[in-house]
């Protein structure tokens, strides 16, 4: 892919990942209406993160490994090959989420007892009941994994990007034409959702040439490779579940929907994750795979670097714009129904907390990509368990004393060390890696960023307002374009490229 290409690509991911984002934020809109932080919510809120974490360690174990083998054998044989290995990975991998599937059925409250141990004994029996409804997503989530990994490596990126669409729709329908909306209801649209969400995406692979073959190979030399790169990915990916489990388990002995909070604004991080990170690392992780085994080291640095810059240029400004304007944007989007002004103070201040590590988050996606793309799964998987530890410890430890936004904060310094442990490993890996230049531009970045807060702050002082539309609104744009006039400026050239393409497509357009 040339450089138009990719930024072609990742803007229309990112502009299809942001229409996803906001039907789900539709879909939280709704949920928040009809239950706002009530304890049945909370209840919803555990049942599901429960299958999710299990598929947090499969998942990303599957596409971490799963994207360079697959982009190696299309490589150094041929797409039919490709999809032979996949059919027999899938296969495979259907089989033990269907055995994970099984056990959970059975042990269900064990797993829930271990979870959410500060539950009544009335929330526990909900829970167990609707956790036996979400473990079905396990399968369906495992298979996506492996679906959405063939489509990236055949450098697919439309449907992939999508998938968040299909998965709202029965929640959406749900929410907004039955007249009596129960969380037992609620939690069978999710697992309809994920199950849609496979389904969609069979036509794109059927067009790629991939056609589903029943096999099963278990002496297969690159699946035993895979298992062998699996083990320390699973564990990495574990212990990043583990820290999710950690703020809901820890919230669930703090106040009556303190779980539903931090629930409300994980889904605004992830938002702007999703719509950002993900967007750009599904891109550019499976390039970074090509290039590595083309043997084009350089290729692989320059794109590495310029997606550090990258994600902080849109990141950082994005965390200064949150953390000022936490209480409005929460306002903005769920304050109706039984959303209460209560909801909305906890709610804010578990944004607050939260928001602190979206650039960390950022980097440490884009170097845990790197690091995977060369295969170092060992260093990820260390440094995501350090990153627990800090998690655990903190989580416990700021809840006394700040509540939700204890646990939110303790979160931010867990992302924060991971980032600096990826990056300090990375460094230690890539001996020209032009780390200087990176922290140089990051720099301009954060003088942008500080300058456009505090031209903001100025300005809210001479137009005081109690709309928060209105604020968040102005804000938004003056404050994006004090940045962009301020990026400019001091000619970082990220986003000097950016706008040349951008400037230069508009240009071809008008002629």
């Amino acid at each position: 892919m040339s450089r138009n290409k990719v930024f072609k690509a990742t803007f229309i991911v990112m502009i299809m990942t942001i229409l996803s984002r906001v039907i789900g934020f539709g879909r939280d809109i709704l949920a928040a209406f009809h239950f706002g932080v009530e304890s049945t919510y909370d209840i919803y809120v555990a049942a599901v993160a429960i299958p999710e974490s299990v598929f947090m360690i499969i998942g990303l174990a599957i596409s971490t490994t799963f994207i360079p083998m697959l982009s190696e054998i299309r490589h150094n044989k041929n797409k039919e090959e490709m999809f032979k290995f996949s059919s027999n990975v899938i296969n495979i991998l259907s089989l033990i989420s269907i055995v994970i599937t099984i056990l959970g059925l059975i042990f269900t409250k064990e797993i829930v007892n271990v979870f959410v141990p500060n539950f009544s004994s009335d929330k526990i029996e909900l829970t167990i009941f609707l956790t036996r409804i979400t473990l079905f997503n396990v399968i369906f989530l495992c298979i996506n994994s492996c679906f959405l990994s063939i489509l990236q490596v055949c450098e697919d990126f439309i449907i992939p990007s999508l998938l968040g669409i299909f998965f709202n729709i029965p929640i959406i329908i749900y929410l907004l034409l039955f007249k009596n909306v129960t969380v037992v209801g609620l939690a069978i649209a999710n697992v309809l959702g994920n199950l849609i969400r496979v389904l969609i995406q069979i036509p794109s692979l059927y067009k790629q040439g991939y056609r589903l073959n029943l096999h099963i190979n278990l002496k297969d030399r690159k699946l035993k490779t895979m298992l062998i790169l699996i083990i320390p990915v699973i564990i990495g990916a574990g212990a990043n579940s583990i820290n999710m489990l950690v703020d809901k388990s820890v919230a669930s002995n703090l106040i009556t929907g303190s779980m539903a909070a931090l629930e409300y604004s994980q889904r605004l991080i992830q938002f702007v994750s999703t719509a950002i990170t993900t967007s750009l690392v599904s891109v550019i992780y499976p390039i970074m795979a090509n290039r590595l085994n083309k043997g084009d080291k350089d290729g692989f640095l320059k794109y590495l670097s310029k997606s550090i810059v990258v994600i902080c240029l849109f990141l950082i400004p994005i965390t200064f714009g949150t953390v000022f304007l936490s209480d409005d944007i929460i306002k903005i989007i769920y304050e109706r129904g039984k959303f209460n002004s209560n909801a909305v103070m906890l709610t804010s201040m578990a944004l607050l907390g939260y928001s602190i590590q979206l650039p960390f988050l950022g980097v440490r996606d884009i170097l845990n990509s790197s690091l995977f793309s060369m295969k170092k799964t060992k260093i990820t998987t260390l440094n995501g368990v350090i990153g627990v530890v800090v998690n655990i410890i903190l989580s416990i430890t700021l809840s006394k004393y700040f509540g939700v936004l204890g646990i939110a904060i303790a979160t931010s310094i867990s992302a924060i060390v991971i980032a600096m442990l990826l990056l300090k490993s990375t460094i230690n890996l890539i001996g020209n890696f032009k780390f200087r230049d990176i922290i140089f531009k990051i720099i301009k970045i954060l003088f942008s960023s500080f300058i456009m807060i505090i031209f903001l702050i100025t300005l809210n002082r001479f137009i005081d307002t109690n709309n928060s539309i209105l604020k968040v609104l102005c804000d938004g744009i003056i404050g994006a374009f004090i940045y962009l006039i301020m990026c400019k400026v001091l000619r970082i050239e990220e986003f000097n490229e950016g706008l040349e393409i951008i400037l230069n497509k508009f240009n071809r357009r008008k002629r």
